[in-house]
């Protein structure tokens, strides 16, 4: 009987001892289950928060390629403003197959759409010209001086003038389609998207304009001329204005993201590549701004005014100057790669193409030089001052002179 009893108290307490450790057990596995549930919480909130980083990082480094559509309808090619195009040229001097002679100097780039050659003149007209037979197909003649260069999309021609007027003609006939008058001279190039026209004049606005009939869309007043020509990214666009600001707009509200403030006037027209605004300005910089914020990622200093406009690839950064160098600049990091100098100041805006760039100097030359290590290929002497930028089509190479002409290489 006692032994029975004995027996029960230690079944009873050895059953309690089961039960104490199963819920001490229970408690340390819940105890347990919920730090484990944190830790991965944690991990996956700091996952997803290190693949958003890595994300945007990619998102904004990612190169845009540019250089696909070969047609030169506008000057810099299109609307990145990059001046490159996918094709490898001939490095073979070629020959100057048409000159076709104006009644003044040109200043004006040419741009070519379907067989035709686009190009205004300080004699007032702006002019269709056939590539093949070198021959006038129409001229339009307006009421001053045309330094500001075409841009055909959807067979339509678009340019301003120093009649403060800018213009909108039919690609085919030269018949004015609408115009709209600003407060000043227009020398800004027009750059077309969303049914829009963008261009600068030098009452300080940048506009907006409907491509269907030239009403204004947006307007916006900056603190003095714009000459440069807007470049069109994602969502924006980007002016630069004689107030040493670079600026970027809502493409569609024309309502300000930022603007970055140069150290002196920007008649230099950015381009938009690599996640990057590229530009020169009259205080020698060339700059590399962040497209998304306008923050500075580099600035490189040549000798003097920087006025021409960047052609860009994916590796480099090429423009000239007025200290009669021309540069090629690695896109990311802003070092030298190599420097070519000709014998006068440099106005034009370079053409790039996968083996050759061609730029144009005051001292009456086309150069053609070499994109690995800024050797010349070869140059063309002509009778002035070639202040134009140069357009490549189908590997044929066209370009303007203050000589009063427009010369098509190949």
């Amino acid at each position: 009987m006692g032994q029975n009893n004995g027996r029960s108290l230690l079944q009873s307490g050895c059953c309690l001892v089961v039960t104490l450790i199963f819920f001490k057990m229970r408690k340390i596995f819940f105890v347990v289950s919920l730090l484990s549930f944190m830790m991965v919480s944690c991990g996956d909130a700091s996952n997803k928060k290190e693949e958003k980083a890595i994300n945007k990082t990619a998102a904004t480094s990612k190169p845009e390629d540019n250089s696909k559509q070969l047609a030169w309808n506008k000057f810099k090619a299109n609307t990145r403003n990059t001046s490159h195009i996918d094709i490898n040229m001939n490095k073979e001097k070629p020959q100057v197959f048409m000159k076709f002679m104006t009644k003044d100097r040109i200043s004006t780039s040419p741009s070519i759409y379907d067989g035709i050659a686009y190009f205004g003149s300080s004699d007032k007209h702006m002019y269709a010209i056939s590539i093949d037979q070198a021959k006038e197909i129409w001229s339009f003649e307006v009421g001053d001086d045309i330094r500001s260069n075409p841009t055909i999309v959807d067979g339509v021609v678009y340019f301003g003038s120093s009649d403060n007027f800018m213009y909108a003609l039919d690609a085919k006939t030269g018949k004015l389609i609408w115009k709209f008058e600003t407060g000043d001279i227009i020398m800004s190039t027009p750059n077309v998207a969303n049914n829009l026209v963008y261009f600068g004049s030098y009452d300080g606005f940048c506009y907006a304009l409907n491509t269907k009939d030239g009403s204004v869309n947006w307007s916006y007043k900056t603190g003095d001329a714009v000459y440069a020509s807007p470049a069109i990214g994602n969502t924006d666009v980007y002016f630069g204005s004689f107030d040493g600001n670079m600026y970027a707009f809502d493409q569609l509200t024309g309502k300000m993201v930022w603007k970055f403030k140069a150290g002196d006037a920007i008649a230099s027209s950015a381009a938009v590549s690599n996640g990057k605004i590229y530009f020169g300005s009259d205080d020698h910089f060339l700059y590399a701004l962040d497209r998304i914020d306008g923050n500075l990622i580099w600035k490189y200093e040549s000798a003097q005014v920087i006025n021409s406009s960047p052609a860009v690839s994916e590796d480099a950064v090429y423009f000239g100057s007025y200290d009669y160098n021309f540069y090629s600049i690695d896109a990311n990091t802003g070092i030298l790669k190599w420097k070519f100098q000709t014998e006068g100041p440099i106005h034009s805006s370079p053409a790039l193409t996968n083996n050759i760039v061609y730029i144009g100097s005051d001292d009456f030359n086309l150069y053609a030089i070499s994109v690995d290590d800024g050797s010349e290929i070869w140059r063309e002497k002509v009778e002035d001052r070639v202040h134009s930028s140069p357009a490549v089509h189908k590997g044929m190479v066209f370009f303007c002179s203050f000589d009063n002409r427009m010369y098509g290489l190949k």
